[in-house]
C-alpha cells in the first residue's frame, strides 16, 4: 500500500512540475506577442490575431526543437 501511495505522490509531483513549466514557458511569450509587439500593427499589416497561451507554449516547444544544439560536449583535444 505504501508503494502505491508513493507512486501516486510521484505522479502528482510530476504533474505539478509540468504545469509550472508550462506557465513559465507560455505566458512570457504570449505577453511579448500580445502587448510588447504593437498588436494593432500586427493585426493591420499581417492579419495576425492575438496569441493564446497554448499557441505561445507550442511556439516555445517548436523553437526549442529548431534551435537546439546538437553537439554532445566541448571536446578541446
Amino acid at each position: 500500500m505504501d508503494k502505491v501511495l508513493g507512486a501516486i505522490g510521484a505522479v502528482v509531483v510530476v504533474v505539478v512540475i509540468v504545469a509550472i513549466v508550462c506557465l513559465l514557458m507560455g505566458y512570457p511569450t504570449m505577453w511579448l506577442m500580445n502587448y510588447l509587439f504593437a498588436p494593432t500593427a500586427l493585426q493591420a499589416v499581417f492579419g495576425i490575431a492575438q496569441m493564446t497561451f497554448w499557441k505561445a507554449f507550442w511556439l516555445n516547444i517548436l523553437a526549442g526543437i529548431l534551435i537546439k544544439s546538437t553537439s554532445a560536449s566541448w571536446d578541446k583535444s
